[in-house]
């Protein structure tokens, strides 16, 4: 029992280490950009070299050693093998990432510049706009002016006929009035002079009879 014991406390001493140390999944990571680095059979400089990996190079990572110093890796030319953990960065190489920066930086400047030219085509909409309103309110005291002078002059010429309609009245009816005493002058003149006429006429009819 004894012995049994001890050669399952034995298997998992050399079980568990494996198991803690191993990775549940390969994870791609990218050696970094400044350096190649060598490739060893094993975790830690007493492993034997097989290689180099250049920077910016993509790996699959498989699991860590149990201080974490190194990784077991995979490379494209699927080569399994222990490299330096310090190496590993989980970002692609800036030669990788320059030329996409460079296009993300072109795409933003473009966005600045249709956003600029849309900014001053709306500017120069508004201003176009405000250029008419101006012309149009111009155009319209302009009108209203014209407008003031012609109801003015109108209104002048109706009181000028006005005046002439009321001095036209004063002399007719200053006519009528002089036509009237007139005939009421010769009436009364007539009246006055009949009686002197026709008694004189009676007069002679009776010498004569």
């Amino acid at each position: 029992m004894y012995k049994k014991n001890l050669l399952i406390a034995l298997m998992l001493s050399f079980i568990l280490p494996t198991l803690m140390t191993s990775s549940a999944f390969a994870a791609d990571k990218y050696i970094t950009d400044d350096l190649s680095v060598y490739l060893r059979r094993g975790p830690g400089p007493q492993y034997g070299i097989t290689g180099t990996l250049k920077a910016g190079e993509q790996v699959s990572v498989l699991e860590t050693s149990s201080d974490g110093k190194y990784t077991r890796i995979k490379d494209d030319k699927n080569r399994v093998s222990w490299i330096e953990s310090e190496f590993l960065s989980n970002l692609p190489s800036l030669k990788e990432r320059v030329p996409a920066l460079e296009q993300e930086l072109t795409i933003l400047k473009d966005k600045a510049d249709n956003a600029t030219q849309d900014k001053q085509a709306l500017i120069d909409n508004y201003t176009n706009q405000l250029t008419l309103a101006n012309q149009k309110i111009a155009d319209l005291d302009k009108t209203n002016s014209e407008l003031k002078t012609q109801s003015n002059e109108q209104l002048s010429q109706i009181e000028s006929m006005n005046n002439q309609l009321d001095e036209k009245r004063q002399s007719l009816i200053l006519s009528w009035f002089l036509r009237g005493g007139l005939v009421a002058g010769i009436g009364l003149i007539i009246g006055l002079l009949l009686p002197f006429i026709i008694p004189r006429s009676r007069k002679k009819d009776r010498w004569m009879n």
